[in-house]
């Protein structure tokens, strides 16, 4: 008996792209699928559109809800998810056409309670076309530990797909007591890592099986708001409960995602002729803990001074002009 794999996606006002990502997921080469379409208030035909792939295909079940954001919709797919497996996509995004079926055999064979496949960025005039997957893909196959921990590269250039709640596959009962906040803009940043931290065993594969809409019209190009804020306190949230653990390394990715994430926000309130001063209780957290950041064989004596030369001199600087 196959596995039962309970594929969720939040849809909202996306009439436009709706079909190409549905249609992706129903053509699946994996057929045992619980597809959990949850429309999110929208005032397009999106629910109409949702309603008629739920008339067409047994696999297709409907929640029509209050607005309640991309987290909220999350929640309520995962209430009546029924699956031994969980994945998830964004309503514009597209799915390799063996997206599921590789991720699922990968965690199969490895044993694995995550597995995270890579993807693309696409143009919204695109068409993206299905990548050939070699049949030795199971030897591409990397375990995460410690050496990708350590790997600052590694985390770099990952970053992103490890933390959104697309182009992967998790065991439902890693999402026990784990649910999104409902309206945050970064529900993946407050979510994800509590994923990984009920985890015993985390696959990469680095070949393309999802395909992501490089929307211009996305919520993080439109015109800058403060809600962006609530990506800081994530960070923050994520930083306390590593220092806790003892989980130092953790510590200093998330520190140095914090800054980032300052870093963005000031450039895109610059553009925006915001006040930049709405930023000062974000960078006396910074002043008040730069000692989480300890000095570590993993951090190293220069990336030590420099977070102590940003935090002193050059946000206070930027904010006190």
């Amino acid at each position: 008996m196959e596995d039962l794999v309970s594929v969720i996606v939040p849809v909202y006002n996306s009439e436009k792209y709706l079909k190409d990502c549905v249609e992706s997921i129903v053509n699946q080469t994996y057929r045992n699928l619980e597809i959990i379409l949850v429309d999110d208030g929208s005032t397009d035909t999106s629910g109409a559109i949702c309603d008629r792939y739920a008339e067409d295909d047994s696999r297709v079940h409907v929640i029509h809800k209050e607005n309640g954001g991309n987290g909220d919709a999350r929640n309520a797919g995962l209430e009546i998810a029924t699956g031994k497996w969980i994945t998830m996509s964004d309503n514009d995004d597209i799915f390799h056409k063996r997206q599921i079926e590789v991720l699922l055999s990968i965690a199969i064979n490895k044993n694995a309670d995550i597995v995270v496949g890579w993807y693309r960025p696409f143009d919204v005039s695109e068409q993206p076309q299905d990548e050939g997957i070699e049949d030795n893909f199971l030897n591409k196959v990397e375990i995460l530990s410690d050496k990708h921990l350590y790997n600052d590269a590694f985390i770099k250039k990952r970053s992103m797909i490890l933390t959104v709640p697309w182009s992967k596959i998790c065991k439902k009962e890693m999402y026990h007591n784990v649910w999104y906040p409902a309206k945050s803009r970064h529900d993946d940043t407050w979510t994800t890592w509590k994923l990984y931290q009920h985890a015993k065993k985390v696959a990469f594969i680095p070949i393309v099986l999802h395909y992501w809409r490089n929307d211009p019209n996305s919520f993080g190009r439109r015109k800058f708001d403060a809600t962006h804020f609530d990506g800081m306190d994530a960070y923050r949230t994520q930083m306390e409960y590593f220092r806790k653990q003892g989980k130092q390394r953790y510590v200093e990715i998330t520190f140095a995602s914090y800054i980032e994430m300052f870093f963005w926000c000031y450039n895109r309130m610059k553009e925006s002729k915001m006040d930049v001063a709405q930023l000062k209780p974000y960078w006396k957290y910074m002043r008040k803990h730069i000692g989480y950041m300890k000095l570590t064989k993993s951090l190293g004596l220069k990336q030590w001074l420099r977070y102590r030369y940003l935090v002193w001199y050059k946000i206070p600087r930027l904010i006190f002009h």
